[in-house]
């Protein structure tokens, strides 16, 4: 994909391949139940026909592409130029690079739907970036976030953010990766899934 290509088309199930972000710390290894939550969802994301798209490096990112490329899915990264000293994982089929974090995020932007697990300040900042645009642009992303971090970071921004239930609504969680895939069905076939609007 090219840093200038056309937005995704509305209706993401009439296209051929519809690509599915997933966002999480590059700093869990094998050992961690998370690492294995992540290949399992990688797994049932390709079984379901779709592009798993991920920053493209280690950690949960190389857990999730490394289950898509057993199942025969297609794994595209999303690779930095200018880090140095960290290598993109040997599962992504296809690169995307980026010279900088605007980009890099417009790719994340780009795809139909979201998955956030367990991270860091990177993963939160793309999730937050996702969850905005979300809320205010025309077409409005399937935001769900696995694992038992998310409900009480939700709880703590709600309780000293400014947000609404409409604002919440945006979002789904999941418990598995089993359910995580079930809302991104659901959040694909729902036609009239438009954000609120600005809000501020």
């Amino acid at each position: 994909m090219s840093d200038n290509m056309a937005v995704n088309d509305s209706n993401p199930l009439a296209r051929d391949e519809i690509e599915v972000a997933v966002l999480g710390s590059a700093r869990l290894t094998e050992d961690d139940g998370r690492w294995m939550q992540a290949h399992k969802l990688g797994q049932l994301l390709a079984g379901e026909g779709f592009v798993v798209v991920t920053g493209g490096y280690g950690g949960l990112m190389a857990a999730v592409s490394g289950g898509a490329h057993e199942m025969g899915g297609k794994v595209i990264g999303l690779p930095m130029q200018h880090w140095t000293g960290i290598a993109p994982n040997q599962w992504n089929a296809d690169l995307r690079w980026s010279s900088d974090y605007g980009t890099r995020i417009n790719h994340i932007l780009r795809c139909d739907a979201v998955i956030a697990l367990p991270g860091g300040v990177g993963t939160l900042s793309e999730m937050a970036m996702v969850w905005a645009a979300s809320q205010t642009e025309g077409r409005s992303l399937s935001v769900v976030l696995l694992g038992d971090c998310w409900p009480p970071v939700i709880k703590s921004i709600r309780e000293h953010l400014v947000l609404t239930d409409v604002d919440l609504d945006l979002l789904h969680f999941a418990a598995s990766a089993e359910e995580a895939v079930r809302e991104i069905q659901a959040g694909l076939q729902d036609k009239k899934r438009i954000g609120p609007g600005p809000r501020g």
